[in-house]
């Protein structure tokens, strides 16, 4: 069969032209189309927001769209006067305080919406989050955070406070909640307190979750729950052990004894004299662990007091240890040194080098959460200080006695009180020793004190010696008065 190529040729160039045609309408119609959504169109916002009247939008805007945009630039404007940083946070916080629950959106055709923007930006429904239409009218209520309000806590992800509607369900409160927190168990009651009109009485009310019970204005919700103790316990421990860092604990702490175990044990170099033991319960042990593990420590929060705070918890503690106190005025400066030391030291007092023997407190001591363990090195020194001629450490020798750290340091000044008044301060304990020191034990972190003499000039002999001869002629005074009245 022979095929007519004129005709074959005819029939595609028909065909391509009605293709073209029907492209050329359809690219038309989504012109037109694209025209009709990019055409400006009319919005007027009234009520309590930042700023009311009429303005520009566009018909592939939605509704929260178009607010936050008109609510940023008006924040700009009215902001962009102000100077002081005090005044620009209040006035940024007033301006953000618009409801976005209760918002009553009127179309032009009568109908209205009721629009739930917080609903919106928890769930993403865009139910709530509507197109504008040309003409729009959005009325936001006015409301009293103080009185309009739900407030849910409990087995929640977040606890929080929002703006009441009417129509509020159980449901509504957890979700503005953040949902139920799956770490509780068995959550599916609630208990609902509900204030009278006057705020004297009160209703508690008891209901499942499930019951998805209407709320009333005021209400204050509490999610319940079986309580949960699985947290994360843990105490910290640097220096000389032999797997440093944290040590994970139960809810009641562990034995000292224990947690040093999960560390791996002391190493050889551990000073077992001067380890010690930081907690939180005191302001001092707070601002320590800070500054010794500021990297390391996690959970320090809202801990952490400012120097002035730590000097008003020392005055306050001193304070309540003197109101009832009998000592003399004399006895009060020992007093203070003895309490300002309890408190700066708390539990650094455990002597660590019991902690193995068996039945030993020092190794059942419970070390709690958030507790921090420091071991320090050897410190294989001692220390001479006072009237000799070059201050310092000196590297401890075993077996001598504190005149060879005194000649270690160039010897006696000229300053110095004899060779009988020289004292050594025991690095532990921190004991003053003064007598037969020849025959003491020096060891490693002892501190070796020479004294001054105090030179005396002539007018200070002459002065003690007339407070003597006053005081001799005074008593002469008195012997005589009572012979005389015999």
């Amino acid at each position: 069969m022979r095929i007519n190529i004129r005709y074959l040729v005819l029939q595609l160039f028909l065909l391509s032209s009605l293709i073209s045609a029907q492209q050329s309408d359809n690219n038309k119609n989504q012109n037109d189309r694209l025209n009709l959504l990019t055409q400006p169109i009319t919005v007027t916002v009234g009520g309590n927001f930042i700023v009311n009247g009429s303005f520009t939008a566009f018909s592939v805007q939605r509704l929260d769209h178009f607010i936050t945009n008109l609510f940023i630039e008006s924040q700009r404007e009215a902001l962009a006067s102000l100077t002081q940083l005090e005044t620009i946070n209040v006035v940024r916080k007033q301006l953000e305080s618009y409801p976005l629950r209760g918002i009553k959106l009127m179309r032009a055709d009568g109908s209205e919406m009721n629009i739930d923007l917080l609903k919106f930006r928890l769930t993403g429904d865009f139910k709530y989050n509507p197109y504008l239409k040309n003409d729009d009218v959005i009325i936001f209520p006015d409301y009293d955070e103080e009185k309009d309000f739900i407030d849910i806590s409990g087995a929640v992800n977040k606890p929080t406070k929002f703006q009441y509607v009417e129509g509020d369900r159980l449901s509504d409160a957890i979700l503005f909640a953040g949902g139920i927190n799956k770490s509780y168990e068995n959550v599916n009651k609630a208990e609902i307190y509900r204030l009278s009109a006057d705020g004297l009485k009160e209703e508690i009310i008891q209901t499942d979750i499930s019951e998805n019970i209407e709320l009333n204005r005021g209400d204050r919700i509490r999610i319940l729950f079986d309580e949960n103790k699985r947290h994360d316990y843990k105490a910290l421990v640097l220096g000389e052990v032999k797997k440093p860092g944290y040590i994970y604990l139960i809810a009641e702490g562990l034995p000292l004894n224990e947690v040093i175990k999960r560390a791996g044990g002391f190493t050889a170099s551990a000073d077992l004299y001067r380890a010690e033991i930081l907690r939180n319960n005191v302001p001092e042990s707070i601002l320590r662990k800070n500054r010794l593990s500021r990297d390391f420590i996690e959970r320090s929060d809202n801990l952490l007091q400012p120097e002035t705070r730590l000097q008003l918890e020392q005055k306050k503690k001193l304070l309540e240890m003197m109101r009832l106190a009998n000592i003399t005025e004399e006895d009060t400066l020992f007093f203070n040194i003895d309490n300002q030391l309890r408190v700066l030291e708390s539990e650094s007092l455990l002597d660590f080098t019991k902690i193995n023997e068996q039945d030993s407190d020092e190794g059942k001591f419970l070390i709690k959460d958030g507790d921090v363990i420091l071991i320090p090195s050897k410190f294989e020194y001692v220390y001479v200080f006072g009237q000799v001629a070059r201050a310092g450490y000196f590297k401890y020798v075993p077996d001598m006695n504190y005149k060879y750290y005194i000649e270690k340091a160039g010897g006696f000044a000229e300053t110095a009180k004899d060779e009988d008044d020289v004292v050594v301060i025991k690095g532990r304990g921190k004991n003053w020793i003064t007598k037969e020191i020849d025959k003491l034990k020096i060891e490693p972190g002892d501190y070796i004190y020479v004294p001054k003499d105090i030179p005396r000039t002539t007018w200070f002999y002459v002065e003690r010696t007339g407070n003597v001869l006053g005081l001799i002629g005074s008593i002469a005074t008195i012997v005589i008065l009572i012979l005389r009245v015999k």
